[in-house]
């Protein structure tokens, strides 16, 4: 049944509040200028309005969440912190003679509330910060960071073994006759019949075959099927790299750095106030997530006239999107051989002019099959031009250069500008994981791994909107 907080306090618990809490604390300026209430109305259709037994108010277990992430604690250590901790009692609206939340509750609360309800209590947050004119929103500034998952890192040939005892474990729960009988085939084979680890790898594989075939009509059972199944993936080296978090994935944010775990795909204004959010298998690629915030920031009304990225969302397609919503993107090319200037030539956007290194201007252009466009530069100028011999092959009387979709889609002065503006998402991604977890997964799993990223965003967020909010006040 869903319980709200009843807004009074206890004359004793204000009097040791009023007294032992400093006005100057930052989770007081929190409390002070940013309103939690929206979490009760968001999480209201989740609880039975009349029947059952009497909850903890919403608000007040997303206010311990918030504090997990804020003060980098565990279920238990928060737990106990408001046990005794006379900040964090107040700060979660729990008097003096309330009884807290356990570490089972705070559990429950976030299975029960998932991903999609954490996405939307995100998103309130930064609507307020729009209404509270946090957010200047002339910039959209996207980038990804990696998120290392909470597991054991294991090489094929150990997962592949060990995917043969989880399977017979789960069986001899449910037949262990049969499981007795596979005994054998389950074991591992032995290192010094091999002659090197590949031709060990691929008889365990094989084995490993076997026993799933054997295993048979066993797989009716729930868990032992879903075993085999995460067992038959391995084997078919479908990517899953652990039996403890089979969602994450090896990905690479730089070529000679490979990571297990998750992509914390982010977009924020100029301000730092993060705005959209996207968690996927450390595997995916950077783009598509891009264009789902993209989408999400049009219809929550938070799309900026201009996009900042790195060379990673250097893309054709998505370039031309972007100017067909009316957004300018600055993403510098992936390598040099793309930029005009390299070339010699020196295309100007907004005249939509292209000059040669002799300083000529191209006097047409066509349309090129993969978009873009062919420029084409005068015979008479080509033919009187002293980089003839080193332009033009000798077949050719004039010069053509193709301009790329890309480059007609960029806007090259304002690249440089754009790229300081770009570090404000990597700022952020350095606070999130000095100060507040998230270099590493604190679950398993995506949908949790997206629920602490969510909270770790709010986090960040309400923290920059409190400091803003009071220096508005301050100077009103």
């Amino acid at each position: 049944m869903l319980k709200s907080k009843d807004g009074q306090q206890d004359f004793f618990d204000l009097h040791i509040f009023s007294r032992m809490i400093p006005e100057d604390h930052p989770l007081v300026q929190i409390k002070k200028h940013v309103d939690f209430s929206f979490v009760t109305e968001v999480v209201a259709d989740l609880y039975d309005p009349v029947n059952g037994r009497p909850s903890y108010p919403p608000e007040s277990l997303f206010r311990v969440l918030f504090l997990e992430i804020w003060a980098g604690l565990s279920d238990i250590q928060v737990c106990r912190e408001l046990k005794y901790n006379v900040l964090y009692r107040w700060f979660c609206d729990f008097g003096w003679d309330d009884e807290v939340p356990d570490d089972t509750t705070l559990v429950v609360f976030r299975k029960r509330l998932g991903e999609e309800k954490f996405r939307e209590l995100f998103a309130r947050v930064v609507a307020e910060a729009k209404a509270k004119k946090c957010l200047r929103g002339h910039w959209t500034i996207i980038d990804g960071t990696k998120v290392i998952a909470h597991v054991a890192v294991k090489n094929t040939l150990s997962l592949v073994r060990e995917g043969r005892k989880r399977v017979l474990r789960n069986l001899a729960r449910v037949d262990a006759a049969k499981a007795e009988e596979l005994q054998n085939l389950a074991a591992p084979l032995p290192d010094a019949d091999y002659s090197s680890h590949t031709e060990l790898l691929a008889a365990e594989i094989e084995q490993g075959k076997k026993f799933l075939a054997a295993v048979g009509d066993c797989t009716t059972d729930e868990s032992v099927g879903r075993e085999c199944a995460l067992y038959a993936a391995v084997l078919n080296g479908e990517g899953v790299a652990s039996f403890s978090d089979p969602e994450a994935r090896w990905g690479f944010k730089k070529k000679d750095e490979p990571f297990l775990g998750y992509k914390v795909h982010a977009a924020c204004d100029e301000t730092g106030i993060v705005t959209a959010v996207e968690v996927t298998p450390g595997n995916e690629a950077e783009l598509e997530p891009a264009k789902e915030m993209i989408a999400a920031l049009e219809e929550r009304e938070l799309k900026a006239s201009r996009l900042a990225a790195d060379k990673g969302y250097d893309d054709s397609t998505f370039r031309t999107e972007l100017v067909e919503s009316n957004i300018k993107p600055y993403i510098p090319n992936r390598t040099k051989k793309d930029r005009l200037e390299e070339q010699g030539f020196k295309y100007n956007p907004k005249s939509k002019v292209l000059r040669c290194k002799a300083g000529k201007k191209a006097i047409g252009s066509t349309p090129h099959k993969n978009g873009g466009l062919t420029y084409y530069f005068s015979e008479k100028d080509c033919a009187a031009c002293p980089y003839r011999n080193s332009c033009l092959s000798k077949t050719e009387t004039r010069k053509r250069a193709y301009v790329k979709p890309e480059v007609l889609a960029n806007r090259p002065r304002g690249i440089k500008i754009a790229m300081r503006i770009r570090r404000t998402i990597e700022r952020i991604f350095g606070e999130a994981k000095t100060w507040h977890g998230m270099a590493r997964a604190r679950y398993r799993g995506r949908f949790r791994v997206a629920i602490q990223v969510f909270l770790t965003f709010i986090c960040l967020n309400v923290k920059k909107m409190a400091q803003r909010i009071a220096a508005q006040l301050a100077t009103a």
